[in-house]
């Protein structure tokens, strides 16, 4: 028997796209001034062809509407956004989970270079010695 996604959503299920786990070190920088008067960067968590949800130290408000760039944290070609930030919530850590909705959806060949399998270095993580791990698709 061969597994495939649902059509049906679920009430608790909300995502019209599947999550993919971003590359390593992906952050999204955006125009919202965070408490130093500089731009807030959050390290994104999950990517989708409509949303991401990040981690961020100084979050904005549900409901507010940003522009911002997805960027590889060392650096290169970003990719520009707008985003409705949809819910923030606490985490355990002291820092804040983000979820937001794309102005745009995503086309999957821009979400391409922020993917695991397309990060410079392969994937890898020197923390586990290198392994090639794809993510599997979320959603």
């Amino acid at each position: 028997m061969i597994a495939s996604p649902s059509t049906e959503l679920t009430t608790s299920e909300r995502r019209i796209a599947p999550r993919l786990q971003p590359a390593f070190r992906t952050i999204c920088r955006l125009d919202h001034p965070g408490p130093a008067g500089l731009s807030a960067i959050g390290l994104v968590w999950n990517l989708s062809e409509t949303g991401l949800s990040m981690l961020m130290a100084d979050p904005p408000n549900p409901g507010s509407e940003l522009s911002g760039e997805l960027i590889p944290e060392e650096g290169g070609i970003g990719l520009p956004v707008n985003l409705r930030i949809v819910h923030v919530r606490p985490s355990s850590t002291g820092d804040y989970i983000l979820g937001a909705r794309f102005g745009n959806r995503l086309l999957p060949e821009a979400m391409q270079a922020f993917l695991v399998s397309n990060a410079p270095d392969g994937g890898r993580d020197d923390i586990d010695g290198g392994s090639n791990w794809i993510p599997p698709r979320k959603g």
